[in-house]
């Protein structure tokens, strides 16, 4: 199977029988309004004095995740995302 994500909305050209529309050919058309909120949000925060943001356990969550899919894709069964406790020194 495949997963993926909607394709943002854009125009369809109905010609000769056929239903045709664009294919996204560079990631910054999908994510582009996604970097601008994250953008700003870094200014803000520079601005505020302060550091935000994903942290060192986002990335361990993300992979224990992504590592969840991949069972998953591979065995055809649900797989549970399983974390340990998160460190208090993450906050």
């Amino acid at each position: 199977g495949i997963a993926k994500l909607p394709e943002p909305s854009q125009v369809q050209l109905r010609s000769g029988a056929k239903l045709s529309n664009a294919i996204l050919m560079d990631w910054k058309d999908r994510f582009i309004a996604a970097y601008d909120v994250e953008l700003q949000a870094f200014i803000d925060g520079v601005r505020a004095g302060q550091v935000g943001g994903p942290s060192a356990w986002d990335g361990f969550a993300a992979a224990v995740a992504a590592d969840a899919c991949v069972q998953a894709q591979q065995s055809g069964q649900i797989v549970k995302v399983e974390l340990p406790e998160r460190p208090r020194f993450y906050g």
